[in-house]
């Protein structure tokens, strides 16, 4: 049996846990005091420089203050001294532009053109799925006159303004061919960018990105079917110089190749984690190359690193750039607005980040000349080692598939 204690010794007991317990609890709550009282210090130290260097200003300037522009300069110093390499500030006006362009969509009628010596508009472009396209405007069509504006150097840019407009409305272009004048009433309709442009090299498929915006994901899943069923053996993606787009778009582009699980995680600065974006259990079962460059960030960097990780690709280039952080945008008082980096994107399997570091290409192959995108058909892979080093081994991969497919073949005869 265990010994009985009294009551005095049992109440003894418990006013000692209790002396220990608020010995503990008054050291951290001293020393949490201690952190703040710190900081409290440290920012009225910083307030009063400021303030003593706004009074000597004042009384020794002789010249004219713009407020407006003083708060402007101490809201970017103060953010340029944070240690944060993304952070940013923007006044009213810029942070109104920068709302318009993130949020506006052109309506025109889908060409791309130049002015002859004559002052006329030569189309150099018809954007694929476009009205102009649809009314069967073609590259080397001659524009003489938009609405009632003949063209001439003097008129060419109000005539090129005429191109763009409100989505649904109408513009009238004659169109010159073959010494062959054409009047055509043309609706003007939301542009989707054409991001995504593919082509053969031999056997294999290839996908140049220019973007990964909002329409690329839908592009780019159609340039790879196509590619697919005429026969590509293994698919070759170029991202190189890409530093633009969204990591959503990215992330779509990379479920269409990736089996199921979690793709991409980010760690906020307070420690928590959270998943953004998970592929479903449908693939498409194919070799992949994916080149990349020193010009390579963000979005491009997620979609190169993020199919390696689904073990879905080799990467063939120069380390990338390292831009791998989430930024979130707030909204002042003023209407002006900061931009502060509150975490780092994770590769879900791997748990790695690339932010400050970059992507390390699997097989890292330097370049002497900068490809020129504009007509993927005229890439030439004598020159572009990079490029000729991702046929390789978009090549060996293809063979190795073969040989692991014969060989399982030859198991399940041997079974039999």
């Amino acid at each position: 049996m265990g010994k009985k204690i009294s009551l005095g010794t049992a109440v003894t007991l418990i006013l000692i846990a209790i002396a220990i317990t608020f010995s503990f609890a008054m050291v951290f709550s001293l020393r949490n005091f201690n952190s703040k009282v710190t900081s409290i210090t440290e920012r009225e130290n910083m307030y009063a420089k400021f303030t003593e260097i706004d009074s000597r200003v004042r009384s020794a300037f002789g010249g004219y203050i713009d407020e407006s522009a003083l708060m402007d300069s101490v809201a970017k110093g103060y953010l340029s001294g944070i240690n944060d390499p993304y952070a940013k500030y923007m006044n009213a006006e810029e942070y109104a532009a920068f709302l318009e362009s993130s949020e506006s969509t052109v309506a025109g009628v889908g060409i791309t053109a130049s002015m002859d010596s004559s002052g006329y508009m030569v189309v150099t472009k018809v954007h694929e799925g476009s009205t102009a396209a649809s009314a069967g405007i073609t590259a080397n069509d001659i524009i003489i006159k938009v609405d009632d504006i003949n063209l001439s150097s003097e008129t060419y840019p109000q005539a090129e303004a005429l191109l763009i407009g409100d989505a649904g409305t109408k513009v009238t272009l004659t169109v010159r061919r073959d010494s062959e004048d054409t009047e055509m009433e043309i609706t003007r309709r939301v542009l989707v960018p054409n991001t995504v442009y593919s082509t053969f090299f031999g056997s294999f498929g290839y996908i140049r990105i220019d973007d990964f915006a909002e329409g690329t994901p839908d592009q780019f899943s159609k340039a790879a079917e196509k590619l697919i069923s005429e026969g590509a053996l293994a698919l070759i993606f170029d991202v190189r110089f890409v530093k633009t787009g969204l990591i959503s778009s990215a992330a779509e582009m990379i479920d269409k190749f990736a089996g199921s699980g979690d793709m991409l995680y980010v760690e906020y600065n307070n420690g928590e984690k959270e998943v953004l974006h998970s592929s479903n259990s449908r693939e498409t079962d194919i070799p992949v190359v994916v080149i990349v460059n020193e010009g390579t960030a963000g979005a491009a960097e997620f979609f190169a690193a993020g199919l390696r990780d689904f073990e879905k690709a080799k990467i063939v280039g120069m380390q990338t750039i390292g831009f791998g952080s989430l930024q979130e945008t707030y909204r002042l008082d003023d209407g002006s607005a900061i931009q502060l980096t509150v975490g780092k994107y994770y590769l879900a399997n791997s748990e790695s980040a690339w932010e400050g570091i970059g992507i390390t290409p699997d097989h890292v192959v330097s370049i002497d000349y900068v490809p020129d995108f504009s007509d993927i058909t005229l890439l030439d892979s004598t020159m572009d080692t990079q490029l000729a080093k991702a046929i390789e081994v978009a090549s060996s991969s293809v063979v190795l598939e073969l040989n692991e497919a014969e060989n399982s073949s030859e198991d399940t005869s041997s079974e039999e």
